[in-house]
């Protein structure tokens, strides 16, 4: 899942109650219209929040009837009362495995080109560190080891040789 992505879905509960900016919506419509993956993050998202608020209506209405005595009486609840709050529970915890399920990013298996493209990095970042290592046996070098040390580390900053670059830079 792409890193838009994520901001995207961060977006969606007001994008889809319409609280966003008109910049955000229009931003997040655009999103929507190329990524199928979030347009059925949305759809779940919209079905649960209609759902929830004709659970949260229909409750609503069974509880406005209800009245607590101030005396010692206590009134018990009618099951339909303890069916509304149990479908009230089962669908706030469907909604929370299916967003959940839906909002996952699946683990995909890098592709040949990634694999490829990081031995080419790890490489070229060990053998960086290396010479600088063998320069800094050689007098007068500290300025060009720092700034070779720093340069493996901005520019192989998720290799094993950036990690020890940083601990070299004096």
């Amino acid at each position: 899942m792409e890193k838009t992505c994520k901001e995207i879905e961060e977006l969606l509960v007001d994008y889809a109650d319409g609280q966003l900016s008109s910049d955000n919506s229009e931003r997040v419509a655009e999103h929507l219209a190329q990524c199928e993956n979030c347009r059925k993050v949305l759809n779940a998202l919209q079905r649960s929040l209609e759902l929830s608020g004709i659970i949260w209506t229909d409750g609503f209405t069974e509880t406005e009837n209800i009245h607590i005595p101030i005396q010692r009486k206590i009134r018990k609840l009618s099951w339909r009362h303890y069916a509304a709050i149990a479908a009230s529970i089962l669908l706030a915890v469907t909604t929370s495995i299916v967003w959940r399920a839906l909002v996952k990013p699946a683990e995909k298996a890098p592709s040949l080109i990634e694999i490829e493209r990081s031995i080419i990095e790890e490489g070229t970042a060990a053998k960086l560190l290396t010479a600088t290592d063998l320069l800094a046996s050689k007098p007068h070098t500290e300025a060009l080891i720092k700034s070779q040390y720093e340069y493996i580390v901005t520019h192989y900053p998720n290799t094993k040789a950036a990690a020890t670059a940083k601990m070299r830079i004096p």
